[in-house]
């Protein structure tokens, strides 16, 4: 059982307080805090990398297509798409693609990935390192269950910004809270310049999230001075962060696209959307499972000892708790809701969840809970096992996985079933039991993940195939691609990326204008726009061959001669 560690009535500000609670008092050697940092950092790039999909599908199209851009046209303020500057998103991102690509002299898979794997690794190392300011096992716990965390897990394996904001807001955090506990008050002046760097890659959002974290931990501190301070920084920093960000829109895009960037990054954000207020707080019981579940059930059953501050633990929960309610409650506000957005809460519910396991001799309902969780992570092996050599015999009437993918997925999980049966007696009393089941239920979701649930949405959304058989067409028949009722910026962005050479199509809006068009021209169409087309317009055109954009079923046409 680890001894409760009470804080000090007195502010931590002081001086002679500082000298009282230090990094000393808490079990982690900074050599093995650095040894762990290292390992889980490596074993973090490894697994977002492996195995990644040979092609772009999805919503990581359009980051692919911003650093295709940029690597041929040179870089720019703002990524573009058909050459022109997209309002949505500064470049910083897409320079880092651009900088990892050059040496391929392409945008691969891997180079368009790697930042963000870089980034979410990080985020990692960072959340082991908060926890392990209390105990080495806290840390790696949250680590556990940030990996346990789906949405954190794909979109690490993605192109994903907001681990850019996730990574900033848990720098953050991390710097506010050693400062605390060291006295070292001199980092904090690096927060500030990572507010600037939240704003470099994803705007004000980016800004505005690592400023409220930190502005909310001084609150909880109940240093109103530093809260004060952080906020008239960050409101500083958003002023001339937009500004320049507004410059470089004028002298890129000129008045137009000035405006256009306002209502992308500021007033459409705030425009009502279709999800409604509880969208996050709601989704986080299946997006960002297992940690938000346990999370919330924690914060209820401490939430008496939580307001009271009752020790070191209780005050820590207190910033976590505060911390998330800040993230789902601002971010429910906007009118514009993505589960993504939301990623920068993941630190937090990791190290709130972690609280599960650093009293394992308690009892009560947490031990109920305790006990149930890992019982999960024990059986999981088996329900991963299943559930791939059911998908294996039934892929027939499903979108196929290839056998290899199963073959290895099938073999890794026998591997983990065996050690489970194995050391599950062995571990049952030990008092790391509960870090090596838990560590099993992980593997094999990850396995699982990348053997079969990958490949499962990859195949959903192949585009390729379908580009190929145009490539082959223009190049036995040069022409011009042409969008029937399709973008620009939604499934023309899939299809353009994944073409071997740039190209830049032209948009049909009417069924009219397809006959005012060059006969040399293909045009592209989803097979329910090409159904409707009036009769005599239909009659005047040839279908070439049909296909698939993702998961929307699609037709080349051209006129007839």
């Amino acid at each position: 059982m680890i001894q409760d560690i009470s804080f000090p009535k007195l502010m931590f500000s002081k001086s002679d307080v500082v000298k009282n609670v230090t990094m000393s008092d808490f079990p982690s050697k900074k050599s093995k805090k650095n040894r762990d940092s290292l390992l889980i950092f490596a074993l973090s790039v490894l697994v977002f990398t492996v195995g990644l999909n040979p092609e772009f599908i999805g919503f990581q199209t359009r980051f692919a297509l911003f650093a295709k851009e940029m690597l041929n046209y040179g870089p720019s303020f703002f990524p573009t798409t058909y050459r022109n500057p997209y309002p949505d998103y500064p470049a910083a991102s897409t320079y880092l693609i651009y900088l990892l690509s050059l040496p391929f002299g392409k945008v691969t898979v891997l180079s368009a990935v790697m930042p963000t794997a870089v980034a979410s690794a990080l985020i990692l190392v960072f959340t082991y390192r908060i926890g392990a300011m209390h105990t080495r096992e806290r840390g790696i716990y949250a680590v556990l269950f940030a990996l346990f965390t789906y949405n954190f897990f794909i979109e690490s394996r993605s192109i994903a910004l907001d681990q850019y904001t996730s990574l900033v807001t848990v720098l953050c955090f991390y710097l506010s809270y050693s400062a605390l506990l060291s006295g070292k008050l001199k980092r904090l002046w690096l927060v500030p310049f990572l507010f600037v760097v939240g704003f470099s890659f994803r705007g004000p959002i980016g800004l505005v999230i690592p400023t409220a974290i930190t502005c909310g931990f001084y609150f909880w501190e109940k240093e109103y001075r530093k809260c004060l301070l952080f906020g008239s920084a960050g409101l500083v920093l958003l002023g001339l962060c937009s500004t320049g960000l507004l410059l470089a829109a004028y002298r890129q895009g000129g008045d137009s696209f000035v405006k256009e960037v306002i209502h992308m990054q500021a007033e459409g954000r705030m425009d009502s959307g279709s999800k409604n207020f509880l969208f996050y707080w709601l989704n986080g019981f299946t997006s960002y499972a297992a940690s938000y579940p346990l999370a919330i059930i924690i914060t209820v059953i401490s939430f008496k000892q939580i307001i009271k501050r009752e020790n070191i633990n209780y005050r820590f929960l207190g910033h976590l708790a505060l911390w998330t309610v800040i993230i789902l409650f601002g971010m429910s506000i906007p009118g514009t809701k993505k589960s993504r957005y939301v990623l920068p809460v993941v630190p937090a519910l990791s190290l709130l969840a972690s609280y599960l396991f650093i009293n394992s001799a308690a009892g009560g309902f947490l031990a109920g809970v305790r006990k149930i969780f890992l019982r999960i992570c024990k059986t999981l092996p088996l329900i991963t096992f299943i559930g791939a050599a059911g998908l294996y015999f039934l892929k027939t009437y499903y979108v196929p996985v290839s056998t290899v993918n199963y073959m290895i997925t099938l073999g890794l999980l026998v591997v983990l079933l065996i050690f489970n049966v194995k050391f599950s007696r062995k571990f049952k009393e030990h008092s790391q039991g509960g870090l090596c089941f838990m560590s099993i239920g992980v593997l094999a979701f990850i396995i699982f993940s990348i053997g079969i649930i990958d490949p499962f949405m990859y195949n959903r959304e192949l585009t390729r195939p379908f580009v190929e058989k145009v490539e082959n067409l223009l190049k036995d028949k040069p022409g011009i691609i042409a969008f029937y009722k399709i973008g620009p910026d939604a499934e023309d962005i899939k299809f353009v990326v994944n073409m071997k050479y740039p190209v830049k199509p032209e948009f049909v809006r009417t069924a009219d204008d397809l006959l005012l068009n060059r006969t040399n021209m293909y045009f592209i169409a989803k097979r329910k726009d090409f159904n409707y087309l009036p009769n005599d317009i239909a009659a005047k055109m040839d279908i070439l061959f049909y296909g698939k954009i993702g998961h929307e079923n699609c037709v080349v046409f051209s006129q007839n001669i």
